[in-house]
């Protein structure tokens, strides 16, 4: 596949996982984090079906796995991503490094937010 045509596929799946995560937004307004919820967990399940794909050696998906994975799951959800790592070290037998790995990702990211928000915040006044 060409780098232009392969772009191109990685954007509209990208396109297509933000329309998808807006659709689920708009069934279940108003209801965070419900919808960000089914909206990480469904991601996760995708990520996984590609992942085990791609594990049983399966040549088709192999090849566009990357699109997809980065395309529309990168559109729908990035916590997909951090479930595939925390579990690929989880697999590795790094129990400590996922535990660590899942623990300050949350804590940082929440920290960053909190952060983020002073310092606009701050800005604003």
């Amino acid at each position: 596949m060409s780098d232009l045509l392969s772009s191109a596929v990685f954007a509209a799946g990208g396109g297509l996982g933000a329309v998808a995560r807006h659709a689920i937004t708009l069934v279940l307004p108003h209801r965070l984090p419900w919808s960000t919820l089914l909206v990480n967990v469904a991601g996760s399940l995708v990520l996984g079906l590609v992942a085990g794909a791609l594990l049983s050696g399966d040549r088709t998906v192999a090849d566009e796995a990357p699109r997809l994975v980065t395309g529309f799951c990168g559109g729908f959800t990035t916590f997909s991503a951090f479930s595939l790592e925390a579990f690929t070290l989880f697999e590795r037998g790094q129990t400590g490094a996922a535990l660590t790995y899942v623990v300050l990702s949350v804590a940082m990211s929440l920290a960053a937010l909190v952060l983020g928000v002073m310092v606009a915040r701050g800005f604003a006044t």
